[in-house]
């Protein structure tokens, strides 16, 4: 059974003018509280965090904890919430965004770019407000021994503290030789704060070790295209010994104090002006990242790439350490005054002191770097929220690094009652690629380029309406920077651009429902920037509540699908992934039919993935050499405990 390419890109336009015109029947299930709301939900089971630092408590950016099923089904961290990635064959591995989204941050880098997902770095740690305690279990288990485990709990052990734990666990060994994941990490956070909450500490223990096993991906694609050996374990695979581990831990302390005492004047009236905080916060980071390779005999992976230091075995080593110290201030203290619901200015700078040591490399490199930043955030016309922030680098590696950003919501109406917004958001960075851009030395790869500094330029212009967002993203790219066909540092020669249009959300159809993320993309580099035109899912659902509204159903098929192209193809000893002219993959229709049920704290569901698989359309492949799972089924669990 073969699909159209011109069929499956029409039928995804059709959908996504359907859901662009029709925003009226979408139905909110927002996680994020709105920036003007005051209290949090009176009921005792509803559970709220905030991520990385006390600015996001002050802030007021508190997210809730999703209860619902609409994605809960998307188990993966590079599949939930409608992302779209490509990665090898089985879960846990290396993977990297089909939607284009280039790096943007300043700085040095200090980031895994392939095995984030299934990574946690300190601005994603979570520090819940919660009214009681709070534990949730969640475990998956799919085909081939196949599990995901996560365990949060969080409690108040006194009015004023708070402690927290984050468990993730994922083991998956692939049907393919020498095709496994083994990742984890782990996070231990505590909040303190006066009683006046004057003054505030949070802290966290933070640990993630990423153990996979590296076949270079499959040598014969017939004996998987044709479905001439159907034990996968057989087909032959360009490495059998390889091996990556990464490793990143540290620790974090942030404080904050407010400069005035809480309540009224003496004269009783509330303050214009609170006068503000100050904030102080230290991290330490320190990363390893390992890959090892014992040279066969029967393996021609590495045949044109020159052994340097080693001809049997390959021990690639990297070795990172980060010390940060912020200090900041924030006009926001308490937020009782007037000035604060309309007004937020912060200004304040980082320093890094950094040392790093590539393989093969007797002494260390080290980087001293100043950052400072600062931002405002102001309401206007009780309907337009207008926020503006700049960072800049100076000295180290990353000296003159810049990145200023401005965005505009203008609420279509007033906020409580309107028919939508308008978000717009313009960026501009000037930024030192990354490290391993520039220099590296490993046991085949080795060099030391003198890079331009990468321009990027983007505009995005968007609709919103409850779940609902559509809209266009412009992106002009100068000395874009990427691993060619040679898997070689490049930059491009000339200035390129990247447009893409998307649309996602949810829409109701009383007991039936839509929702669907798409993206359509084009460049002007399609030379060496490769992406697939269309790239889209969508989910057809059915819910309802039964057993007179004891239970939650919902059941429904998820189709995923993109175009045919010259996807990037994965080098394992770089842990990174380049430009390559030889294979396609794409233009398949993955099916899945899964169900999930709600019943008070409790949900899970049952899934079959890539139900096509099952008849032998062999095509589906996540990178160049690496299919996708075959048809399978998985069971999942959630279990949500207030006690």
């Amino acid at each position: 059974m073969t699909f159209s390419e011109g069929k499956l890109y029409f039928l995804f336009l059709f959908m996504l003018i359907f859901i662009a015109v029709t925003p009226a029947m979408a139905q909110s299930d927002s996680a994020t509280i709105s920036r003007d709301s005051t209290q949090l939900a009176k009921d005792s089971t509803s559970v709220y965090y905030f991520s990385g630092s006390l600015d996001s408590l002050k802030a007021g950016n508190l997210v809730y904890v999703d209860t619902t099923l609409t994605y809960f089904h998307q188990y993966s961290p590079i599949d939930t919430k409608n992302k779209m990635y490509n990665t090898l064959s089985n879960v846990g591995l290396a993977s990297y965004n089909r939607v284009f989204t280039p790096a943007a941050n300043v700085g040095y880098e200090m980031k895994s770019h392939v095995f984030a997902p299934y990574m946690c770095y300190n601005n994603q740690v979570r520090y819940y407000k919660l009214m009681r305690p709070f534990t949730e279990l969640q475990y998956v288990m799919g085909p081939k021994k196949e599990q995901s485990l996560g365990v949060t709990f969080a409690r108040k052990m006194s009015k004023q503290f708070t402690f927290g734990v984050d468990l993730y666990l994922v083991n998956s060994p692939s049907l393919y030789a020498n095709s496994k994941s083994d990742n984890k990490y782990v996070y231990f956070t505590s909040r303190y704060h006066t009683k006046n909450n004057r003054y505030a500490i949070i802290g966290n223990y933070l640990h993630n070790k990423v153990i996979v096993r590296e076949n270079g991906g499959i040598t014969v694609d017939s004996l998987f295209n044709l479905n001439l050996e159907k034990d996968r374990s057989v087909i032959p695979v360009a490495l059998k010994t390889g091996r990556n581990l990464e490793r990143s831990s540290g620790f974090y302390i942030g404080q904050y104090f407010n400069l005035q005492k809480p309540g009224m004047r003496k004269d009783s009236t509330p303050r214009k002006l609170a006068g503000g905080s100050i904030s102080y916060s230290f991290q330490y980071q320190r990363n390893q990242m390992v890959y090892t390779y014992q040279e066969t005999a029967d393996t021609l992976f590495y045949e044109n790439f020159p052994t340097v230091f080693d001809t049997v075995n390959t021990y690639d080593s990297v070795f990172q350490l980060r010390i940060r110290n912020r200090l900041l201030w924030s006009s926001l203290a308490y937020n009782e005054d007037k000035l604060s619901k309309v007004f937020r200015a912060y200004f304040g700078a980082n320093y890094d002191h950094i040392a790093q040591r590539l393989p093969y490399d007797s002494v260390k490199y080290f980087n001293n770097q100043l950052i400072p930043f600062g931002g405002i955030a102001l309401k206007l016309f009780k309907r337009s929220f207008l926020n503006a922030s700049a960072e800049m680098v100076l000295g180290g590696y990353n000296g003159g690094d810049l990145k200023i950003e401005g965005s505009l919501l203008q609420y279509l109406g007033s906020v409580e009652k309107n028919i939508g917004q308008l978000y717009f958001n313009v960026l501009f960075v000037n930024r030192k690629p990354a490290w391993y851009f520039s220099e590296y030395s490993s046991n085949r790869f080795n060099w030391n380029l003198s890079l331009q500094k990468e321009r990027i330029f983007s505009f995005t212009g968007e609709y919103r309406y409850k779940t609902i967002r559509t809209g266009a993203t412009f992106r002009s790219l100068g000395n874009y920077t990427y691993f060619d066909d040679s898997v070689l540092p490049r930059q491009a020669a000339n200035p390129g651009s990247v447009m893409q249009l998307y649309v996602s959300g949810t829409i109701p159809l009383h007991y039936f429902g839509i929702n669907l993320r798409a993206v359509y993309q084009t460049t002007s580099m399609a030379a060496f920037l490769h992406l697939p035109l269309l790239t889209g899912k969508m989910d057809l659902f059915f819910k309802k509540w039964i057993f007179k509204g004891a239970a939650h159903l919902q059941t429904g098929f998820q189709l995923s699908y993109y175009t045919s192209y010259y996807a990037d193809a994965y080098m394992p000893e770089l842990r990174a992934f380049y430009t390559q002219h030889e294979k396609k993959i794409g233009d398949y229709l993955y099916l899945d039919a899964y169900a999930s049920m709600k019943i008070k704290s409790f949900r899970f569901f049952l899934q079959g993935k890539n139900l096509l698989g099952f008849f032998g359309n062999n095509y589906y492949y996540n990178s160049p050499g690496y299919p996708a799972a075959d048809g399978g089924f998985y069971l999942g669990v959630s279990w949500k405990l207030y006690n």
